[in-house]
């Protein structure tokens, strides 16, 4: 299932959603498109939108035609990633405007919905709905060698479990329900003990992503998947700027795999990285 833009022309009197996503590998891409086709399913006009294709006045004009929003990222760290927190903060203020929000994990965040919503809430947004969904692994540099898959069994069992979550979260917004996930004292203090080390550390995880000259074959594919403009060409090689967000795009789509994290190239024994929940998904469509 893919997250499309099409806009469906509908009455004045049809409810009316947005939901905005920043997706690294994918992960969150899939769920906001799985969102927006439940949400059609029950006559209620959605669309999905990737941040790093909106404009402000764009943003601005959803968030004022829509009766509920909703807002989705890959946690990193119990943390947003950096594109996300950026949106956030230069949205525009409202009064009351119903919204959700969600982000997909691997495997636990404590309080990821959560944190979001600590961006939300101060721009005047109402946040009703809050939930985390699992999704695959799509860390597979080789420092931190946990395992992942891009066999289509395992990737499918996956996505139908959380398929079943995202059904129910749907229900919950259509029925404008609360329901905030994590967002209990006990979470945040769980979330904590991941989000304070890695916001201390972050800063130096910023100019991890380099490139192997010896497997680069300068075709330019990680310059333009790239979020936040961290890799650049200079003719014969690419040079960072200390501007990684960790999205893992570059390392993970490389065709040649010739992006290595703290110097340290993929290692092919282990497979192709994980290349998102789609077959053949390209992560240009979300630029």
């Amino acid at each position: 299932m893919a997250a499309d833009n099409d806009i469906i022309v509908a009455g004045d009197c049809m409810r009316k959603m947005a939901i905005f996503f920043f997706s690294g590998t994918g992960n969150t891409w899939w769920v906001s498109g799985e969102l927006v086709r439940l949400l059609r399913e029950k006559s209620i006009w959605a669309r999905a939108c990737s941040i790093e294709q909106l404009a402000a006045d764009e943003v601005a004009c959803l968030i004022t035609e829509c009766e509920t929003v909703g807002f989705g990222y890959p946690i990193y760290g119990s943390d947003l990633p950096g594109p996300m927190k950026k949106f956030m903060q230069r949205l525009p203020t409202v009064k009351d405007r119903k919204c959700f929000v969600f982000c997909t994990q691997w495997l636990w965040s404590g309080d990821g919905a959560r944190t979001g919503a600590d961006f939300l809430k101060p721009k005047g947004f109402d946040v009703r709905q809050g939930e985390h969904f699992l999704m695959p692994n799509n860390v597979c540099v080789e420092v931190i060698p946990l395992p992942f898959t891009n066999e289509r069994s395992r990737l499918d069992a996956i996505l139908d479990r959380t398929s079943h979550r995202i059904e129910r979260f749907v229900g919950r917004i259509a029925a404008d329900r609360p329901s905030r996930r994590g967002f209990n004292p006990v979470s945040r203090l769980l979330g904590a003990v991941q989000r304070v080390p890695f916001q201390m550390l972050h800063g130096r995880l910023q100019d991890d992503m380099r490139v192997d000259p010896e497997r680069c074959t300068l075709c330019g594919y990680c310059e333009k998947v790239c979020p936040s403009g961290n890799l650049v060409s200079d003719g014969g090689s690419f040079t960072t700027r200390n501007r990684c967000v960790l999205c893992m795009r570059c390392y993970n789509f490389c065709p040649e795999s010739a992006i290595t994290y703290r110097h340290r190239p993929h290692n092919l024994k282990r497979g192709v990285p994980y290349r998102g929940p789609a077959e053949k998904f390209d992560p240009r469509i979300l630029r």
